[in-house]
């Protein structure tokens, strides 16, 4: 009837498609413990593969050698006031722009505004919209007294 190679092509477009949809639902069911968990709202970028937690890119994707504290959620840091540790925990940043961070902000004083960032060698626009849920504002920037501003 059918001959050996056209079996083998058969087994192995069944094993194919059987390997795709467990991962699939491996993903989904990721994706769906991502949802659940504590900390991570809806608009927090999640690895869905990794396990759901918040999104980590590059060497922090690997885990242990590379883990930089605990997770962020949006609206955390403030640029005026963090350590080189909480900016290297921002998506994009490692030591080196941490420090140039740093070294900007004890040169040119606080920065105000999350705009104010592109100062700084090594950030850009994309950049700076990729970080821009973690930054939070300045506690004076809400209500400086001036009628002006309010």
């Amino acid at each position: 009837m059918w001959g050996r190679e056209m079996r083998a092509g058969l087994v192995f477009v069944l094993v194919s498609l059987l390997a795709g949809g467990a991962f699939r639902e491996w993903k989904d069911a990721a994706a769906r413990n991502a949802a659940q968990a504590p900390g991570v709202s809806a608009d927090t970028p999640t690895d869905s593969v990794g396990g759901g937690g918040p999104l980590r890119r590059g060497r922090e994707a690997g885990g242990r050698a590379f883990d930089r504290g605990p997770s962020l959620v949006p609206s955390r840091i403030d640029l005026d006031r963090a350590t080189a540790r909480e900016l290297e925990r921002l998506p994009g940043i490692g030591p080196g722009l941490a420090a140039r961070i740093l070294a900007d902000r004890a040169e040119r004083g606080p920065y105000g505004t999350p705009e104010a960032l592109l100062r700084v060698k090594g950030i850009g626009p994309r950049t700076l919209e990729r970080i821009r849920p973690y930054l939070s504002t300045p506690a004076g920037a809400a209500d400086s007294g001036s009628p002006i501003a309010n």
